[in-house]
């Protein structure tokens, strides 16, 4: 009898999946719709029964096929919101009926909250489904960017989406508190933005993104990301309040602490056994959904759902070089003494169409600002100068 082939672990696989490639608001910096790819327009609007099921099945035999602690899938869009109830319900019975070999699963969602009702939460709560707001901040601010089709504030509406899930939360009817997911505004202060989230809204962990803007993007204000990053964690470390979770800061303070498998496991697909990618309403696999907004070759699909297996998709040659070029540095970030904890930033900020991947990021200054800032502070707090320079390198 021959030995049985010794299964490799994974600690987390997670799945954007699109359940809806349609959206109720038009926010003018959007990678999905407003970034010149197409994709999501020419996909279906809500994704179907048969390819839910072909994601079970995809799940079930990479279980079968890799030791998998987590798989997390994100429900995404557009705006996911958009499903049907009914349908929704019936993709959450299906994918948690599946066999995945004592993997834990969980499902999470992203929404700009308008749609938020009874009915919502109550689907939220009998699947537990853990629930993230999208807003970038007071209703000025949030106008700037996020408006609807007709050129109306989206606010109030999200604002009330997130206080429902709060009060379900504080009933102890959702089993996480919702979160906010707020894109960094160079024109805006990033003290106020803060101050918003924490004391007016009283959310008690977000995450700040950077724009997924690139070197085909005009009027980049390479500086200004930095300053409103600085000025809101400024805010974060007066407050010194341990159940405030930035992600943002919180993964870059772990790096610069020599914990870096704590750190930004955006920047490193596999390296500490996470894995990632997307699924389209059409069931086609795709890697970083954000790398769309490039319409680089990397983002052509890899394969159906239902023809695949999850090491078909690591081992294709698109998943792979994402894989490679998330791990490679530009040259321009060879001498940086921040390389290892930047990591030479997100893929879609170091997107040209003439070097694609190989520039550092648009966002390359504003970052320096942000590590430096955070090593002030930390050095501030006690921690060794040596401490920080052996987890940087030096």
């Amino acid at each position: 009898m021959g030995l049985e082939q010794k299964k490799e672990n994974i600690e987390h696989l997670e799945i954007v999946l699109k359940i809806s490639e349609r959206c109720n608001l038009n926010c003018d910096y959007c990678y999905v719709f407003n970034k010149g790819n197409s994709a999501a327009e020419d996909s279906p609007a809500r994704i179907n029964k048969n390819n839910v099921r072909h994601l079970v099945t995809f799940l079930h035999k990479a279980s079968q096929q890799y030791n998998i602690k987590t798989l997390k899938i994100d429900f995404h869009g557009g705006e996911p919101l958009l499903m049907n109830k009914r349908h929704f319900a019936d993709m959450c019975e299906c994918l948690l009926k599946g066999h995945y070999q004592g993997s834990k699963l969980m499902l999470a969602l992203q929404t700009n909250g308008i749609l938020i009702d009874e009915e919502w939460i109550a689907l939220f709560e009998c699947y537990s489904v853990s629930v993230n707001i999208s807003l970038d901040g007071p209703k000025y601010i949030n106008d700037r960017h996020r408006l609807d089709h007709q050129g109306r504030s989206s606010y109030l509406q999200t604002v009330s989406g997130l206080q429902k899930l709060q009060k379900a939360h504080r009933q102890g009817r959702l089993p996480f508190s919702p979160g906010i997911l707020s894109v960094a505004n160079p024109q805006a202060d990033g003290a106020e933005i803060y101050r918003h989230f924490v004391d007016v809204l009283g959310v008690t962990h977000f995450d700040f993104l950077l724009p997924d803007d690139c070197y085909k993007d005009t009027a980049i204000l390479p500086f200004e990301i930095g300053r409103f990053l600085n000025d809101a964690l400024n805010e974060w470390i007066k407050d010194d309040d341990p159940h405030i979770a930035v992600r943002l800061f919180n993964s870059h303070i772990a790096s610069l602490l020599g914990n870096m498998n704590e750190g930004f496991l955006g920047h490193t697909p596999n390296v500490y056994g996470v894995y990632a990618f997307t699924v389209g309403s059409d069931g086609l696999i795709r890697v970083d959904d954000t790398l769309r907004s490039t319409s680089d070759d990397i983002f052509n699909p890899i394969g159906h759902i239902s023809c695949l297996g999850l090491s078909d998709v690591l081992h294709d040659v698109k998943f792979k070089e994402y894989a490679q070029l998330a791990l490679s540095l530009p040259v321009e970030c060879e001498q940086c003494i921040w390389k290892n904890v930047c990591a030479g930033g997100r893929l879609v900020n170091r997107f040209s169409t003439d070097q694609r991947f190989q520039r550092k990021s648009v966002y390359c200054y504003s970052m320096r600002m942000l590590l430096s800032r955070i090593s002030a502070h930390l050095l501030d707090m006690g921690v060794k100068e040596s401490r920080i320079i052996k987890a940087i390198g030096q």
